[in-house]
């Protein structure tokens, strides 16, 4: 069923108490962006506010302690200080103008003060041993000891809709890149990016459970690749054991 354009709704609106944060991201490279987001949504234990309604009803949900989950949730901490906006599926191309437009609604309807971008960098990128790179739109003053994005590479999906959006809105935001390996659900790189919103915000948001998860990856990786090495080198005999 055709809806014509996504469409924000808020099911309460939390008082604002000071500076409000609205933080978001993409499953772009690593899925740094939605792990990110997900694992604060959780940690934290946000509660959903709202959504963004999609043009066409989606074909996956899953069962979560408020529910079944939606494309695009929008979630709140006790003191309304903290907003996220929790993208499970990316927006669809053909109604990219309508999503944004959808963001910026939710921008002005709960007096949002800054916004915090998550994305990914190849890991080909890094120059030295920083864990991210940023930037910010012109009406941001915020500034991280990390080197800023370089010039050359493009910033490409939903994550540059909204950036240019905020750019033309004169809205104060800014964009956390941290290095991670773009084919892969990248944990660490998540993590890299939940400490450093943490300290944007002033709080302390343990990721010890992300850097876990990421070491166990790593190590069944690893365990994998050294078992088709040794079926290599066992020759055609050894060969039939990943068949069993």
């Amino acid at each position: 069923m055709l809806r014509g354009s996504y469409k924000l709704v808020l099911l309460e609106k939390p008082q604002k108490k000071g500076h409000r944060f609205l933080v978001t991201g993409f499953s772009g490279f690593g899925a740094v962006g939605f792990l990110a987001t997900k694992f604060m949504v959780e940690k934290l234990g946000l509660r959903r506010i709202g959504y963004i309604d999609t043009p066409v009803v989606p074909d996956l949900t899953s069962l979560e302690e408020y529910g079944l989950s939606l494309p695009h949730e929008v979630f709140s901490d006790e003191s309304g200080r903290l907003i996220v906006l929790l993208n499970r599926v990316n927006p669809m191309r053909s109604h990219m103008n309508s999503f944004v437009k959808s963001f910026i609604d939710l921008v002005h309807e709960l007096e949002i003060d800054e916004i915090v971008l998550i994305g990914g960098l190849d890991n080909r990128f890094r120059e030295g041993s920083e864990e991210f790179r940023w930037l910010a739109t012109s009406s941001s003053s915020r500034v991280l000891d990390a080197p800023k994005f370089m010039k050359g590479p493009y910033i490409v999906g939903p994550l540059a809709s909204i950036l240019i959006a905020c750019e033309l809105n004169k809205i104060p935001a800014i964009a956390l890149f941290p290095y991670t390996e773009p084919e892969h659900a990248d944990h660490r790189a998540a993590a890299v990016a939940v400490k450093v919103v943490g300290k944007i915000l002033g709080i302390e948001i343990d990721t010890s459970e992300l850097i876990s998860y990421a070491e166990y990856v790593e190590k069944l990786e690893e365990s994998i690749k050294q078992m088709y090495q040794r079926v290599a080198e066992g020759g055609e005999e050894r060969r039939s054991m990943l068949y069993m």
